[in-house]
Formats: C-alpha cells, sequence, structure tokens
C-alpha cells in the first residue's frame, strides 16, 4: 500500500461471484472492500460501470439482501431477550436503550429497504379524491349540460381553453 491506497485489483468473475456472495449474505460494502483479496470501494464502482454481468450479478445480489434485511427486520422485532435486566435490588427492570437499539435497527433496515427497493418496500400513497360542487352554484347552462348529459368535464376545451 503506498500512500495508504490498496493497489488495483483486477477483475476476476471469481472474484466478483465472492463480492456478490456476501453482499447476499448481509455484509456491507465496507465491510468486504476491507477483507483481504476484495476489491476496494472504487474499483466495485468501476467495475460496476465496465462489466455488464458483474452489474447484473450485483443487482441480484442487492434483491438478495433486501430479502436478508427483510427477515431481519422480523427477528429484531420478536427479540425480547434484551429488553429486560436485572437492577441491583435483583427485580427485573425494562432495558431502554436495547429496546431504543432494537427501534433504531429495524426503522434503519426499513428506510433502506424503501430506498432500494421502493416498488416493493416504499410507502404506498393512495388517493381517493371526491370532488363535490354544490348544485346552486351552477350557471343554467351548466344545468342543462349535465341533463343532457354533456358535462363541462366530459367535453374537451375548444382551442382558446373555453369549455362549451
Amino acid at each position: 500500500m503506498a500512500n495508504g491506497r490498496r493497489s488495483y485489483l483486477t477483475y476476476s468473475p471469481e472474484i466478483a461471484d465472492e463480492f456478490c456472495a456476501l453482499i447476499a449474505e448481509g455484509k456491507s460494502i465496507r465491510q468486504i472492500t476491507e477483507q483481504p483479496g476484495m476489491p476496494s470501494r472504487r474499483a466495485v464502482l468501476y467495475w460496476l460501470g465496465r462489466y455488464p454481468d458483474f452489474r447484473e450479478k450485483y443487482e441480484c445480489a442487492m434483491m438478495l439482501l433486501a430479502e436478508f434485511w427483510a427477515h431481519e427486520i422480523i427477528e429484531i422485532a420478536d427479540d425480547s431477550s434484551g429488553d429486560y435486566v436485572i437492577a441491583e435490588d435483583g427485580r427485573p427492570a425494562i432495558d431502554h436503550e436495547a429496546i431504543n437499539r432494537a427501534r433504531l435497527k429495524v426503522d434503519s433496515r426499513k428506510w433502506l429497504l424503501s430506498k432500494i427497493l421502493p416498488k416493493r418496500f416504499g410507502d404506498r400513497v393512495i388517493a381517493d379524491v371526491t370532488v363535490r360542487r354544490d348544485m346552486r352554484e351552477l350557471s343554467d347552462a351548466e344545468l342543462l349540460q349535465i341533463v343532457q348529459g354533456s358535462t363541462p368535464a366530459l367535453t374537451p376545451p375548444d382551442d382558446e381553453g373555453t369549455l362549451h
């Protein structure tokens, strides 16, 4: 390592496969790139742009990582083993720090999932809008159009944007 930088690791399908397998198992890019024999972050970014087969495997690994996180969320939420500690007087006491740490872990994973796979894990916003007008506010011409079945909403505007 000259000047604190690692030497560039030449791309190989075997290293790429191992890198993607570690991603799918829940390892972070930082954790993987710090391991001996693994590419630097810079090399990974270069490989993603240069090698379509690596990019495809990486995207698949990220999908598997999302599934890993989703299962982890359930495990963290269901684990109540650290919720209580024994106080100095020998009685169980709620460990708010452990509970808050678990909440942070769950929320962090949920947030990441919503960003990585927004269609599957993102918040869905459904807008159900009903527009009502008071019949007393309508002009005689508008009322006539409604009665005749040609409401302004169904009639396209003319070239000047006027509804008829």
